[in-house]
């Protein structure tokens, strides 16, 4: 019992730190403990481990973390405050209302409205206009601009309509919309020639100018495809073709006699009464009386005279063939008179005297003149030699043609005709003068052309359409 009641006392009694020097001395020290009966807790007491936690740092710095964080929360909440309160003023400031003045009704709208929000709130319904070509042509209508306005009296561009925005106190005049032009590309295209008619008909139509392929920059439309010239950066040049009855220019007194439808047995005859007066005429020959009677065509070269073509076939009028029957009945009456020995020839004489703007267009530059007349012996009518001679010579004039035949039927009539003729226009003091001799004096008439065998240049593109007449 005693030694019980000393062994509680001794707990509660408190004793110096348990180190390795004096843990042998301790009062327990000789006590027997069962680790089944107490566990560590009950054998060792409980104040040096209130004394350490005591001494920890860490509630205190947990504390301190907490206070930090609430202040933090509130500036938050303070700076939110704030913003909304500025950014709704804002909104408000922003989306308030003003007065504008529409084609004379104060309107309310939306400070910084566009004019469309301008124009729905008015209620005006102006006229739109219409889609444009880039050739001019209404495309589609309504499809243009909504509408046109002005600012306090300023008149406003795409530009400036796009960009309004209303303030307030505006005087706005809304009207009908302009009309406005397709979309568009640019392409460099060339520039085809054209050929310019003549109006005027003379016994001499010729080519005045070659026709030259030209360049430029075309504004495409992306709607109809049209094409419109906006800049050219090589001239074209159109074919002109001029018609004119030639005036000798050193003021001579010339006449021109010519014969159709040979070589032929009357041809050598017509050469002899030539020589005889010391003068030159001009045959126009058949493409096949030509290669029948080659010897006939050298005369005639030999003689001075000139030689020109009347043809292959004389057949329908020119004008009345196709392209491509017409350019044959002139190409290979060239090419048969030239294999004949007669030299090259770009001159014809159409049959009937046929030939026109549309024969013109459709030769495709195979020939470069065409010879008509002035005085006409009608001696195909068989009139008698003195109706022919009269024919020939009363209403001559300086630069004149005169129509005579050498075949195509009797030519006896001709024949006895011909030296009275010329005698009578000799007598009026008129010089003989060939076809290419006479263009010559005429300075209208390019010197290419009046050698008699003028061709297309290789660097020209005959025309496949006229010039639209104004």
């Amino acid at each position: 019992m005693s030694d019980r009641y000393s062994s509680r006392r001794s707990d509660n009694q408190p004793h110096p730190r348990t180190t390795s020097s004096n843990r042998g001395s301790h009062p327990r020290a000789g006590h027997q403990v069962s680790e089944s009966r107490f566990s560590r807790s009950q054998i060792e007491p409980d104040y040096p481990q209130r004394s350490y936690q005591q001494r920890a740092p860490q509630p205190q710095r947990r504390r301190r973390k907490r206070g930090s964080r609430d202040s933090r929360t509130s500036v938050f909440i303070g700076v939110l405050i704030i913003a909304a309160i500025v950014g709704g003023g804002i909104w408000f400031w922003l989306n308030r209302t003003v007065n504008v003045n529409v084609n004379g009704s104060s309107t309310e709208v939306r400070v910084n409205a566009t004019l469309a929000d301008v124009l729905q709130a008015s209620g005006f319904t102006p006229q739109p206009g219409d889609l444009i070509s880039v050739g001019g042509n209404v495309l589609e209508e309504g499809a243009g601009a909504t509408f046109s306005a002005s600012v306090n009296g300023q008149e406003l561009d795409e530009d400036q309509l796009n960009d309004f925005r209303a303030k307030g106190s505006e005087r706005i005049e809304f009207g009908d919309g302009a009309d406005v032009t397709e979309p568009s590309h640019e392409e460099e295209r060339e520039t085809q020639p054209k050929m310019e008619p003549y109006e005027r008909v003379g016994a001499i139509t010729y080519v005045a100018q070659w026709p030259k392929v030209g360049k430029g920059v075309y504004t495409v439309g992306d709607v109809s495809g049209e094409s419109v010239l906006k800049e050219e950066t090589q001239p074209v040049q159109n074919l002109v073709i001029a018609s004119i009855n030639p005036q000798p220019e050193d003021g001579s007194k010339v006449i021109a006699i010519t014969f159709d439808d040979g070589p032929s047995s009357y041809t050598q005859r017509y050469l002899d009464i030539l020589d005889k007066y010391g003068i030159k005429a001009t045959f126009f020959c058949l493409g096949p009386a030509a290669e029948a009677n080659p010897e006939l065509i050298q005369a005639i070269k030999n003689q001075g005279s000139q030689i020109a073509s009347h043809t292959k076939s004389h057949g329908d009028p020119l004008s009345t063939l196709d392209a491509d029957t017409l350019r044959s009945e002139i190409s290979d009456a060239f090419a048969s008179i030239e294999g004949a020995g007669g030299g090259a020839t770009t001159v014809i004489r159409p049959p009937y005297g046929d030939f026109n703007n549309d024969t013109w267009l459709k030769s495709n530059g195979t020939l470069s003149a065409s010879v008509i007349w002035n005085l006409d012996s009608e001696d195909w009518t068989l009139p008698g030699a003195d109706a022919i001679v009269s024919n020939c010579t009363n209403g001559a004039y300086s630069g004149a043609i005169i129509l005579m035949h050498d075949g195509g039927g009797n030519r006896d009539q001709d024949l006895e005709a011909l030296p009275k003729i010329i005698e009578n226009l000799q007598g009026q003091g008129y010089k003989f003068v060939t076809i290419n001799e006479l263009m010559a004096m005429d300075s209208n008439i390019p010197e290419d052309v009046a050698s008699g065998n003028a061709t297309m240049p290789e660097d020209c593109v005959w025309p496949t359409e006229m010039v639209e007449s104004e």
